[in-house]
């Protein structure tokens, strides 16, 4: 069995490529822009996997990462985001699935509409953004083809270096401007990606499984998540923040108030052990000190 990784180059998709190594498992991972070593060059939009593993096939898996995944940039440059999220996504899709390999699709939170909240895999999907939009459509086009491919869908995923988007990172930063505000009734999930990567590599050896959250088993309110960042941070005299409500907060589209997923099956059905957001943020609040001088 290989393990092939869409989009190993990203936050999770790295963690993922990593983890699987030390692990032992036989695994090829791809990249597209950003160069990192042992990976393939490979884009959706113009290339064909199989011309990079011919051989795929049923004993194979395929973890397909790859996205524009900021819902801002996303609605900036919606040419682009259909043509990856969608027309190409769409035709590797196709592609994997003649292989008969097994696909574990990566999707997201903001397939919900975050009016309620705590969200399970058998809730109904009402997103509100495009980035939503375009991760329910390839949802909807997976399961019309009734294959062994899996759905996860996650929050906010917390790496372990100053790239990529962050939840902490961008409210640390936001937290050391003048004029700082925390909406106080936003909720919503994050996960440590080792956790995530985990999960990923369970799920792997359960082809029965066809949607799956992983999530902290806490969700976290902004103001709470900024609280505890100025707790652990060794800069919190430079930090303040005034309350708000998420209806104030400046988005280009809307955004779910309440979005957090319920991990109760992973618990269960994978025996999975999440990270307790707590520890997440003491740890990356740790590395965002350490780092400063990076995020000015």
């Amino acid at each position: 069995m290989r393990l092939v990784i869409v989009g190993a180059s990203g936050v999770i998709g790295f963690t993922l490529y990593n983890s699987a190594k030390v692990l032992g498992y036989n695994v090829i991972g791809t990249y597209n822009n950003k160069v990192r070593e042992g990976l393939i060059k490979y884009d959706i939009r113009f290339d064909s996997l199989r011309a990079i593993v011919p051989d795929l096939g049923s004993n194979d898996i395929v973890y397909f990462l790859s996205a524009y995944t900021n819902p801002s940039w996303i609605y900036d440059n919606q040419a682009a985001a259909y043509s990856l999220n969608l027309d190409a996504t769409k035709r590797s899709i196709n592609e994997i699935l003649e292989t008969k390999a097994r696909l574990v699709f990566m999707s997201s939170v903001e397939i919900f509409d975050g009016n309620q909240g705590n969200y399970n895999e058998q809730s109904t999907p009402n997103p509100l953004n495009l980035y939503g939009r375009m991760k329910y459509e390839i949802e909807k086009y997976l399961t019309q083809k009734k294959s062994i491919s899996c759905i996860v869908r996650t929050g906010w995923n917390i790496g372990w270096g100053i790239e990529g988007r962050c939840v902490i990172k961008l409210t640390y930063k936001t937290l050391l401007r003048h004029g700082a505000k925390m909406a106080k009734d936003n909720i919503f999930s994050i996960i440590d990606v080792r956790d995530t990567a985990r999960g990923l590599l369970k799920l792997g050896k359960k082809p029965s499984l066809k949607i799956c959250h992983f999530a902290s088993t806490q969700p976290v309110v902004r103001t709470e998540l900024a609280e505890l960042i100025m707790k652990f941070s060794k800069y919190k005299d430079l930090m303040a923040y005034q309350v708000g409500s998420f209806s104030d907060m400046p988005y280009s589209e809307p955004r779910g108030r309440r979005n957090h997923l319920d991990n109760s099956f992973a618990k269960s059905a994978l025996k999975m052990n999440f990270n307790p957001v707590k520890e997440i943020v003491k740890q990356k609040v740790e590395l965002l000190d350490n780092k400063i001088e990076f995020l000015k």
